[in-house]
C-alpha cells in the first residue's frame, strides 16, 4: 500500500487526521452508497457464470476487485488504514448482498469480510460449471472445418472459446504465463481442425520460430483461401 497523505494536523481530538489517495482501493467515493445495486437481476441460484462476470466487471470499475480476490490484505487493527478498510469492506459486502436473493444473502451474513462471502458463493455455485467446462472442451476438440469456409469455421471456434472462458470460475493467474499458454492452445486447435488442403500453409506456420498471433493466422489463411 502507498503511504498515507498526512495533513498539517496529525492528530485531531484523538483521531489521526489523514486521507488516502483517490486511486487507493480503500478510497470510498461520496457517491458509493451501500444501497447501490451493482447488477441486476439478483442472483437466485441460476445463471451464476453471467452474474459472476457482471459482478467482477462492476467491482473492477469501482476499484474494489482486490478486496474479494485477495490482492488487498486486511490491515492490522492498529494500522492507520484499518478504519478505511473496515468501511470499504462493509460497503462491498452490501453491494454483494444487494445483488443476491434474500435466501442466499441471508446464508452469507455470518461472514465478516467481502472476500469470505465471495469465496463461499463461488465454492457453492461455481462447482456445477465443471461439467459444462469439460463438455465445451470436448466440443472444441471435435470441431473441424469440414464444408465450412475459414470465416465460418473460425467463428464457430471463437464462439466455443468465449463460452469456455465464461464457464471457467477457478483462480486467475496474473503472471502472464497462463494467458500465453491459452492463446497458443487456441492456435493449435484452430490449425488442427483445418482441411487437408491447407496442410502446406499450416506446416509453414507451425515451423515458424515464433508463432504468429491467432488473428494473424486467421488473416493468412483467409488470404490463402481467396
Amino acid at each position: 500500500m502507498g503511504s498515507p497523505e498526512v495533513s498539517s494536523s496529525s492528530v485531531n481530538e484523538g483521531f489521526d487526521d489523514f486521507t488516502i489517495p483517490l486511486s487507493h482501493p480503500f478510497y470510498v467515493h461520496p457517491s458509493d452508497s451501500p444501497a447501490i445495486h451493482l447488477v441486476s437481476p439478483q442472483f437466485d441460484g441460476t445463471g451464476f457464470v453471467i452474474w459472476r462476470k457482471n459482478m467482477l466487471v462492476a467491482l473492477s470499475a469501482k476499484n474494489k476487485l482486490g478486496l474479494i480476490m485477495g490482492r488487498v490484505s486486511r490491515p492490522q487493527p492498529d494500522s492507520l488504514y484499518y478504519h478505511f478498510w473496515e468501511r470499504c469492506n462493509d460497503i462491498v459486502i452490501a453491494w454483494i448482498t444487494n445483488s443476491l436473493s434474500r435466501d442466499i444473502a441471508t446464508s452469507v451474513m455470518c461472514y465478516e469480510t467481502a472476500k469470505e462471502i465471495w469465496s463461499d458463493i463461488n465454492e457453492r455455485f461455481g462447482q456445477s460449471n465443471g461439467s459444462k467446462y469439460i463438455q465445451i472442451q470436448r466440443e472444441i476438440s471435435a470441431t473441424s472445418q469440414g464444408s465450412s469456409d475459414i470465416a465460418n469455421y473460425f467463428t464457430k471456434l471463437r464462439s466455443l472459446w468465449d463460452e469456455l472462458s465464461t464457464a471457467y470460475v477457478g483462480p486467475v493467474c496474473s503472471c502472464g504465463a497462463l494467458p500465453t499458454f491459452i492463446e497458443q492452445q487456441k492456435i493449435f486447435q484452430f490449425l488442427s481442425g483445418l482441411n487437408e488442403s491447407y496442410s502446406t500453409i499450416k506446416s509453414n506456420i507451425l515451423m515458424m520460430s515464433s508463432l504468429p498471433t491467432l488473428s494473424k493466422d486467421y488473416s493468412m489463411l483467409q488470404h490463402d483461401e481467396k
